[in-house]
């Protein structure tokens, strides 16, 4: 399963926040991937406004909740959504769309 998590820096827990993960190294990300036991695809960041958006795959949605659990208690605010790719979206289309 696919998940698109955006995410937004608390004002007041911004530079906080930022030092925390600046002080993180690949290694300590793929630790994380692997203690939680998910992949992240892909993660983009606007740093000027304390945002961003990940795509996290994992087998479930209480796979990535203690990888969630790290950034919250007042350091960011977290929006968790699952995604599909564009193969799945056409099917899910296909297979629901109304024959006529």
């Amino acid at each position: 399963m696919l998940f698109m998590i955006n995410w937004e820096i608390n004002h007041d827990q911004k530079m906080e926040t930022l030092g925390a993960f600046a002080g993180m190294s690949e290694a300590d990300d793929a630790a994380v991937e692997q203690a939680h036991g998910f992949t992240q695809i892909g993660r983009w960041h606007d740093v000027a406004n304390g945002r961003g958006v990940a795509i996290i795959e994992a087998e479930s949605s209480e796979a990535i909740h203690g990888f969630l659990m790290m950034w919250t208690g007042g350091l960011s605010t977290l929006e968790t959504t699952p995604v599909l790719d564009d193969a799945a979206a056409r099917a899910v289309i296909n297979a629901n769309m109304p024959q006529g």
